[in-house]
C-alpha cells in the first residue's frame, strides 16, 4: 500500500522557554489523499478560514473553527498522527551528534518516521521547508531511511513542500504545535490552552500522557528516552 506522510516540527529552537520539542507526522493512504485534502479545504472555506492554518495563529477568534479542524482529523478514519516529544535540556550534542544540533534534529526525525513504516508499503514523505546549514540534510534522511528498510519497505521520495499550499500539512502543524505547547506549558485560560485541551479530549488522554508504545494508533504520542539514544 502507498502512504503520504506530512511532517512538521515545533519548539525545536532549543530556547530555554521551550524545554520540549515535538516532531509530528500525519499519515494518509495515497489513494485517498486528494479526497481527504479536498474535504479539508472545503471545511476551511465553510469555516471562513482563508489564511493558512497554523498553530501559532490560534486565537479566540478562530478557536471554534480550529476545533472543528481537529474534529475533522479524529472523525476521518484514514488519518493517523504520530508525534515524538524530546526533552531538549537532556540532548547531549557532543556525545550523540558530534556537536551538530541540526544533525541531531534529523536523527529525531528518523525516530519519528521509522517506527510507523511497515513492511511491504511505499511512502512519500513531505517536510515543510526549513533552511538547513547542511546542504544535504533531506537527501541524507532519505538515504538513511531507505538503507534501514532494504527488503522491507521503501521511501519513493522525501521532499520539501510549501505548507501554505498544502492543506494537510497545515493540519499536521496544528496537531504538532498543540502537542509541543502542552508539554512546554500553555498559558492557562488562553485560546491555545483551550485548543490543546480539546485535542486531548478527542484523543481520550491529555497530550502529556504518552501512548503505551510506538504501535500505530490514531494519535500516538511517544516521548523519546534520551538515555537510550
Amino acid at each position: 500500500m502507498q502512504y503520504v506522510i506530512y511532517c512538521d516540527e515545533s519548539r525545536h529552537d532549543g530556547a530555554p522557554e521551550h524545554p520540549f520539542m515535538a516532531i509530528g507526522g500525519l499519515w494518509v493512504p495515497r489513494e485517498r489523499k486528494l479526497e481527504i485534502s479536498r474535504r479539508f479545504r472545503d471545511l476551511r472555506q465553510e469555516l471562513g478560514l482563508r489564511a493558512e492554518v497554523k498553530w501559532s495563529k490560534t486565537s479566540a477568534k478562530c478557536l471554534e473553527a480550529y476545533s472543528r479542524l481537529v474534529d475533522y482529523f479524529f472523525d476521518e478514519n484514514d488519518l493517523s498522527f504520530r508525534v515524538i516529544v524530546v526533552d531538549q535540556q537532556k540532548v547531549d550534542l557532543n556525545i550523540h551528534h558530534g556537536g551538530d544540533r541540526e544533525l541531531g534534529f534529523y536523527k529525531f526525525y528518523y525516530e519519528m518516521l521509522i517506527k510507523w513504516i511497515t513492511d511491504g508499503n511505499e511512502y512519500l514523505v513531505l517536510l515543510d521547508f526549513k533552511q538547513n546549514k547542511g546542504a544535504d540534510r533531506y537527501g541524507m534522511l532519505n538515504r538513511v531511511l531507505n538503507n534501514a528498510l532494504v527488503g522491507k519497505a521503501w521511501i519513493s521520495d522525501l521532499t520539501v513542500i510549501d505548507s501554505h499550499q498544502t492543506p494537510l500539512a497545515q493540519l499536521c502543524d496544528l496537531l504538532t504545535g498543540a502537542t509541543a505547547a502542552t508539554w512546554c506549558g500553555c498559558r492557562e485560560g488562553s485560546p491555545k490552552e483551550a485548543l490543546a485541551r480539546h485535542v486531548g479530549e478527542r484523543r481520550g488522554h491529555a497530550l502529556t500522557i504518552p501512548t503505551a508504545g510506538p504501535g500505530i494508533s490514531k494519535f500516538n504520542v511517544f516521548k523519546i528516552e534520551l538515555n537510550q539514544q
